[in-house]
């Protein structure tokens, strides 16, 4: 008897930890960029940089907020500090990592300007393309 409720409790388990990594969020990437246009992924990184940042920036401030004042949060004060401090952590990653992402599309952007284009000829079958 015991046996078969240890068995259904796992199996319950398990298929729980599936079906939750299946609606796992990924990060949105607009699908309307060109994979080439190192540019426009550059602008992209930037602007999702601006906007972390604009969140960092407000988490920060509810952060000093509380530093300040934290009589007027009461008991749920330290789960507010703690989830305030996991933010501008979390934040500051992926402004680091936003930053870098474009300053690699700016660098990709520059070198693919300075290469030349082939204007060779090419003969495919009975088509030519220039």
């Amino acid at each position: 008897m015991n046996t078969l409720k240890i068995t259904k409790i796992v199996a319950l388990v398990t298929f729980s930890f599936f079906v939750s990594s299946a609606f796992a969020e990924a990060p949105a990437t607009p699908s309307s960029i060109n994979p080439n246009d190192h540019a426009a992924w550059a602008t992209y990184y930037e602007d999702f940089a601006k906007e972390v940042s604009g969140k960092l920036e407000i988490n920060q401030q509810k952060l000093k907020d509380y530093e300040d004042h934290p009589y007027y949060y009461g008991r749920a004060g330290q789960d507010l500090k703690s989830h305030l401090q996991a933010n501008i952590r979390e934040y500051k990653k992926e402004l680091a990592a936003g930053l870098q992402e474009a300053e690699l599309h700016r660098k990709i952007a520059a070198v693919q300007q300075d290469l030349p284009f082939n204007n060779a000829e090419v003969n495919i079958g009975a088509v030519t393309a220039q």
